[in-house]
């Protein structure tokens, strides 16, 4: 009875196959989106460049940009994260131990983590960014509470990339 509850236990972890291919449907969905954003981004550019008159400005093209960031951005966490996933509980990935990059190599949660958290802060990173663009300080008080943001950000990202 023992050895057939340990290995209907260990049996298990191969639930979250589900989250694996969720997050993996997701991020290639978020993939699709982006490219769809690049599109109207340069439909956008166009209308800007040779209709003058149009209501395409400049800060607009800049904030489709930033979406175009965030929306990629986003789709590589799900993509590290259904990697580390499946690295973590189902199996390891042959083909990661002979490719060059560093990112989908997961060997504990700690790490799993520590990647996520990295880009997690790049995307607040650029959603404030996005917002300071919208922003025109009226009063000193504003220009001041400006320069408070852009100092934390500096520091959030200076300690994000700080050696071990």
């Amino acid at each position: 009875m023992e050895k057939f509850f340990e290995k209907f236990l260990w049996n298990s972890r191969l639930i979250l196959i589900v989250a694996v291919l969720s997050c993996l449907v997701t991020a290639a969905s978020l993939v699709i989106l982006g490219c769809g954003e690049v599109f109207h981004l340069v439909s956008s550019l166009f209308n800007h460049l040779f209709d003058h008159g149009s209501d395409v400005s400049r800060d607009h093209l800049i904030l489709i940009v930033i979406e175009i960031l965030d929306t990629f951005l986003l789709s590589s966490i799900l993509f590290i994260f259904s990697f580390g996933l499946y690295e973590l509980f189902i199996s390891s990935l042959e083909d990661s131990k002979t490719h060059q990059s560093q990112a989908f190599k997961i060997s504990s949660i700690d790490e799993l983590k520590a990647k996520l958290g990295k880009v997690v802060v790049m995307l607040l990173v650029i959603k404030i960014f996005a917002f300071t663009i919208e922003l025109k300080p009226s009063n000193i008080l504003e220009l001041l509470y400006f320069a408070v943001i852009v100092l934390l950000v500096a520091i959030s990202l200076w300690l994000g990339h700080g050696k071990k």
